[in-house]
């Protein structure tokens, strides 16, 4: 874990680098004003990107109830994740999982802690399935040289990854715990339900990424959208700063670069796409914090719990 935590920090900084370098060489304050401008001048435009949006996340709760249980709510599953996306967007650190551990392990319900746990585990699984599958499909597909390459690359990366979780199970009892879930789902005909579900949800949340190219008045293709979008989410592993700050414009605009997108659009867009997406946490965060308040006890406990397993 040391070494990945060392490559993770080194990666953020190398992405923040970037950003740095991206600012000085291109950023535009006329142009990124331009791009903004257009944008909340075009609100059937706005809506469009904030429904897309939205709808990722209600998906993103749908698949995650079809995986836990139907016992619980659908509405508690949302509010998990809108509380995880606002902690996400708040701290340095990705903590928003852990919110929403603590978040449904607050509620009443005859699921346990441990369910729950293990259940944003896998999930979190089946999002870099999807994300990675979609990154080297689409790039494939729009003709990215570097795709096809890396597609065995990702396959083997995978497969590798899930027999290693199968023989180091019996070493590891959280391990042991998540492997009898993840191969029961894996095996199951429910798991491709998920998997399409989990698909949908990132294919929809392009729409920021398609709608904030549109306000530069650019010829936006759907499918570079949905590559770039899964380029951008994946990179968000090296999450440094709040809501990956820095690493999500590095991001984003290296692959809308590679896409076809001038340096400085690329750039400008980033910055617009991540403010929106900013600008939509803190309004679902308070919504959420509203309708389902949980206390700062619930988080601490939720957070000793996540040591505590680390620590078996």
């Amino acid at each position: 874990m040391k070494g990945f935590k060392t490559i993770r920090i080194a990666a953020a900084v190398s992405l923040i680098a970037l950003f740095v370098w991206l600012s000085i060489r291109y950023f535009s304050y006329s142009l990124f004003l331009e791009g903004l401008t257009n944008l909340i001048r075009s609100p059937f435009l706005l809506l469009f990107m904030f429904f897309g949006y939205l709808s990722a996340f209600f998906l993103r709760a749908l698949g995650w109830q079809m995986y836990l249980s139907k016992n619980i709510n659908f509405r508690h599953y949302l509010y998990g994740l809108f509380y995880s996306l606002l902690v996400n967007h708040l701290l340095p650190v990705k903590a928003g999982d852990l919110m929403r551990i603590g978040y449904l392990s607050s509620i009443k319900t005859d699921t346990g802690k441990t369910e729950i746990m293990e259940s944003v585990v896998v999930m979190r699984i089946f999002d870099l399935i999807v994300l990675g599958a979609a990154a080297i499909g689409f790039g494939s597909f729009i003709g990215i040289s570097l795709a096809p390459d890396y597609f065995y690359v990702f396959v083997v990366i995978i497969f590798t990854g899930i027999l290693l979780l199968y023989l180091l199970r019996k070493k590891i009892p959280f391990l042991d715990r998540i492997s009898k879930n993840l191969f029961c789902i894996l095996l199951s005909a429910r798991s491709i339900v998920i998997l399409l579900v989990i698909s949908l949800s990132w294919i929809l949340e392009a729409a920021v990424v398609y709608g904030t190219l549109l306000s530069f008045s650019e010829t936006a293709g759907v499918w570079e959208s949905i590559w770039v979008n899964s380029i951008t989410i994946a990179g968000q592993v090296f999450h440094f700063t709040p809501g990956g700050a820095g690493t999500y414009e590095a991001t984003m605009s290296s692959a809308l670069i590679a896409a076809g997108i001038t340096p400085a659009v690329a750039l400008q867009a980033a910055i617009i796409s991540h403010l929106f997406k900013f600008v939509f946490s803190y309004l679902a965060g308070a919504f959420t914090i509203v309708r389902a308040p949980i206390s700062f006890k619930e988080l601490w406990l939720s957070l000793k719990q996540k040591k505590e397993v680390n620590q078996t």
